[in-house]
């Protein structure tokens, strides 16, 4: 069992009032936010806010947010400009608010990218220690780049996503906690655009925790965790829902040479990916969870540098997705083990494996599949590899309908 620990956040006592719903002036979300107050509660008595231009907290000191069910209303926003923007990299909590953005069309133009995102923040080179990011009770929707963008890159949207990207980082670490969290058709503006997306480029480690929250209709991955250096990557998800994720690429008419093509396929995205292309490993939980209908795997886990994975799936169902239910790759001398359990069931419309779990380098890859059913799938239900010198054992215990593929892996 992987528990994810965050140190709890503690404010000064000075308190800004938000007292209407304008886009700024006395009383106002923006007026508070330069306040230099370290706690912004908002009125229950304002229904929603409106503006026509980014809400930004320039401060460094810990900021809190308390909502009460309120609305920020930016479907007046203009281009590409974000609704909340944390830009020296303050630690920041969020509950009990809506985000609403200036860009709802589910539609793809790779020429003309539109909407900004929900909520970035923003990690200076200098930052030390941990970057933490709490939200609690909080929609995004309606955004055409991320719903949740943590950046700790200095190349920020030019970072790039995937095995790592490029850029460098802060030595500091990220923390991102997410409960009762719905992120809901975003990410239509331009490629690869998620829901969720971390960004960690420096030495630190990324720290990630999601339950109770829903991750639908995003136009690339529903959580994207991109650690590109020496930092591990720690993920605990549990009773959280990713559903209809990845369909960007989709859209776009197909060009073999273009920036959508995937060696010849649609770039299309999972609902949950995690790539650690550093020195660093990858430990992740995934608890009575549903990945359902996403345009690539439903899990996608991959790590490229001399790193391990451990992975444990508890209570997972796994249908619709046009890639693997579940997908975990260790391509360096680490090693993978991996445990799936409790009645997890897999269908893939006969698309791709139910799960595919492979060492290719010269670490060893040892996975135990129990009380689990398998539905569907390619070729194999259940895929283990061990491509390389290492060692590869899969041990089964009281699971039906499993058709294995193993190469250089035995079997209990």
């Amino acid at each position: 069992m992987f528990v994810c620990s965050f140190p709890v956040m503690s404010y000064a006592a000075n308190m800004a009032t938000v007292k209407n719903g304008d886009n700024d002036g006395v009383g106002s979300f923006r007026a508070a936010l330069k306040s230099g107050a370290s706690t912004v509660k908002i009125s229950s008595k304002v229904s929603s806010i409106s503006i026509t231009e980014t809400l930004t907290y320039t401060g460094d000191k810990k900021l809190k947010i308390q909502g009460a069910g309120q609305t920020i209303d930016a479907s007046a926003l203009t281009g590409q400009s974000d609704i909340l923007a944390i830009v020296n990299g303050a630690d920041v909590s969020i509950s009990n608010l809506q985000f609403v953005g200036n860009y709802s069309a589910v539609n793809a133009d790779l020429n003309n990218h539109r909407g900004g995102k929900g909520i970035v923040v923003n990690v200076p080179s200098v930052r030390q220690g941990t970057v933490k990011v709490q939200l609690s009770g909080v929609t995004v929707t309606a955004v055409g780049n991320h719903g949740v963008h943590v950046s700790d890159c200095a190349l920020r949207d030019q970072c790039g996503g995937g095995s790592g990207g490029i850029g460098q980082g802060s030595p500091a670490s990220v923390s991102v906690q997410l409960d009762d969290v719905k992120i809901n058709r975003v990410g239509y503006g331009k490629q690869d655009a998620d829901g969720v997306r971390v960004d960690e480029r420096g030495q630190g480690d990324i720290y990630f925790s999601a339950q109770n929250s829903s991750f639908i209709k995003v136009g690339a991955d529903g959580i994207e965790l991109d650690e590109g250096n020496e930092g591990d990557v720690i993920a605990d998800v549990r009773n959280s829902v990713f559903d209809s994720n990845g369909e960007y690429c989709n859209l776009i008419p197909f060009d073999a040479k273009g920036p959508c093509d995937d060696d010849g396929e649609r770039d299309v995205d999972d609902g949950f990916d995690i790539d650690e292309a550093g020195e660093g490993s990858i430990h992740v939980g995934v608890y009575h969870s549903t990945v359902s209908n996403n345009f690539d795997e439903g899990l996608d886990f991959d790590e490229q540098g001399k790193g391990d994975i451990s992975l444990r799936v508890d209570g997972l169902l796994a249908m619709g997705n046009k890639g693997e239910g579940i997908k975990a790759s260790e391509e360096d001398g680490g090693s993978l083990s991996a445990v799936v359990k409790d009645s997890v069931s897999v269908d893939n419309n006969g698309r791709k494996e139910g799960a595919e779990l492979e060492e290719s380098g010269a670490g060893n890859v040892t996975v135990r599949i129990v009380a689990s059913t398998f539905v569907g799938g390619g070729d194999e239900k259940l895929k283990v590899e061990q491509e390389d010198s290492g060692r590869g054992n899969v041990m089964v215990q009281r699971s039906e309908n499993l058709e294995l593929d193993l190469e250089g892996v035995g079997v209990k």
